[in-house]
């Protein structure tokens, strides 16, 4: 989940290019906002406005618990806090800064490639770089941090302080929880449909599974269509465990007594013997009649 490791990136270049679009636009949106925080929001909750004014640090609930003994060297340890929220703001602007030019020259990469196939080719000599852009982006996310830590410290009251807590805490498991679930789904879904190859149906099998198809399907004659009865014969959008697609040609074949059936549904009658001739040219006649058809036929 945080390296990325689940995508596979499809090889057709419109989907690697709408995934380098999203992420390189978030990635530079949150730029825009974690850079000024950088600037605005590493110790001044540890400074003095002016001579005597206090620290936020020390008006708070932590820093009124604390002894002036004890707040003393937390107060002489400025410096350090400092650099430790510089770190993690550090990490987040370089994390987006990175993620959003890497998907600029993945953009720049992709463009060069006038085919699938190319775009395939480079994402195999690519390997785990391919997904540089998700993992710049999620390394970027730490820069919180550092804006958690400012918010624990400044707090100036104990209900404020366990609110901040429960709320960082849940969001932060509901976060992890929700992004696991969506993962592992993707995963198992993933390997649902690609564990195995396409399903090769011979002439006859394809007859036979669009029959019972079209006598199961009680609305195949008005609602049923040529993409509900592949996906019901592929396993999709049921209980089995598996899903495995059609070959090419058993996807033809499907498609061939699909439409014999449904001429048969409105009184067509097609002969067994050139069967693939008189349904194209059923479906040329029927073009005009039938609109509400004229994606099926095609």
């Amino acid at each position: 989940m945080i390296t990325g490791g689940f995508l596979t990136l499809t090889e057709a270049k419109d989907s690697v290019r709408n995934e380098c679009n999203y992420i390189g636009l978030v990635s530079a949106l949150m730029l825009s906002i974690v850079v000024p925080m950088s600037y605005d929001n590493l110790s001044d909750w540890l400074e003095e406005d002016y001579i005597g004014s206090g620290t936020d640090f020390a008006d708070s609930y932590i820093g009124t618990w604390l002894s002036e003994a004890q707040i003393i060297p937390i107060e002489d340890a400025v410096p350090v806090l400092y650099d430790v929220s510089l770190f993690f703001y550090a990490v987040g602007v370089n994390g987006y800064l990175s993620s959003t030019i890497a998907s600029i020259v993945m953009l720049f990469c992709v463009g060069e490639l006038s085919t699938d196939a190319g775009c395939a080719e480079w994402l195999e000599r690519a390997g785990f770089f391919a997904r540089a852009p998700y993992f710049f982006q999620v390394s970027a996310s730490f820069f919180v941090y550092a804006a958690i830590l400012r918010w624990v410290l400044a707090v100036k009251t104990l209900p404020g302080l366990l609110g901040v807590s429960v709320i960082v805490t849940t969001g932060y498991l509901s976060f992890v929880v929700v992004s696991f679930i969506y993962v592992r789904s993707c995963i198992k879904a993933h390997n649902r449909i690609n564990e195995f190859k396409d399903l090769h149906l011979s002439e006859k099998d394809a007859e036979e599974d669009v029959k019972k198809w079209w006598k199961w399907n009680e609305n195949a004659k008005t609602d049923g269509t040529l993409s509900d009865c592949l996906d019901a014969l592929a396993g999709k959008h049921t209980k089995s465990a598996l899903a495995i697609s059609l070959d090419g040609i058993s996807k033809e074949r499907v498609a061939m007594y699909y439409y014999k059936l449904w001429a048969e549904s409105i009184g067509i009658k097609v002969s067994e013997s050139k069967l693939e001739l008189e349904l194209y040219q059923l479906c040329l006649q029927q073009l005009a009649a039938l609109p509400a058809r004229h994606h099926a036929c095609e």
